[in-house]
């Protein structure tokens, strides 16, 4: 089953920056790149890179499509954040939308390196799943909030997760139900040709 999900587009259409205005970080930590994209250099700090931590706030300098360039606001390090990881509304936190559930209470949650953690998910939490979800794969890309209220990216076994939409049983017992109801309307449809035809 391979399900297409939207990506964090969704997340915060709304959403504006404004230069020299304040963000807080909403997720549970991100990395500062060198340039507006992924595959860019993340900013280092004595050669370990640089992490923004939940809550912290940072200053707005510029946007780029999906990119916000920051400047923090302690060590004054500057480099480009993921903008869908900051929000400017002090008063509500924003989180991602979420299409999944998790399926069975002490779910493991493993880290971005799909090693075990101690963190555990619950039956029916509610999770966003970034990069779509195929059974087929051992572990599904995730984000969900965590107790504390940050949030995290790792990933989940593909088997705890019960992803929204039409399952693929409900399909099936569709299908056999569109099935019965048709042999059963020929069979009356048959019947009724043959009294006919009797008269």
């Amino acid at each position: 089953m391979k399900l297409l999900l939207s990506f964090f587009m969704l997340f915060s259409p709304l959403m504006s920056f404004i230069p020299n205005q304040d963000a807080i970080i909403i997720a549970s930590y991100c990395y500062l790149y060198s340039s507006p994209s992924f595959s860019s250099e993340i900013v280092k700090i004595d050669e370990n890179p640089f992490i923004l931590y939940h809550n912290e706030k940072v200053t707005i300098i510029e946007e780029n499509e999906d990119f916000i360039l920051v400047k923090t606001q302690n060590e004054q390090t500057q480099g480009w954040v993921y903008k869908y990881y900051l929000t400017t509304n002090t008063s509500q936190i924003v989180y991602p939308i979420f299409n999944a559930s998790v399926r069975k209470d002490n779910t493991i949650i493993y880290d971005i390196n799909k090693s075990p953690t101690e963190l555990k998910a619950t039956a029916g939490q509610r999770v966003y799943l970034y990069d779509g979800f195929d059974d087929k794969n051992e572990f599904t890309a995730v984000q969900l909030i965590l107790e504390d209220g940050s949030l995290y990216n790792g990933y989940l076994k593909s088997a705890d997760i019960s992803p929204d939409g039409v399952s693929s049983l409900l399909i099936v017992g569709i299908s056999i139900i569109a099935a019965c109801v048709t042999i059963i309307l020929s069979i009356i449809f048959i019947k009724k040709t043959k009294k006919n035809k009797s008269k």
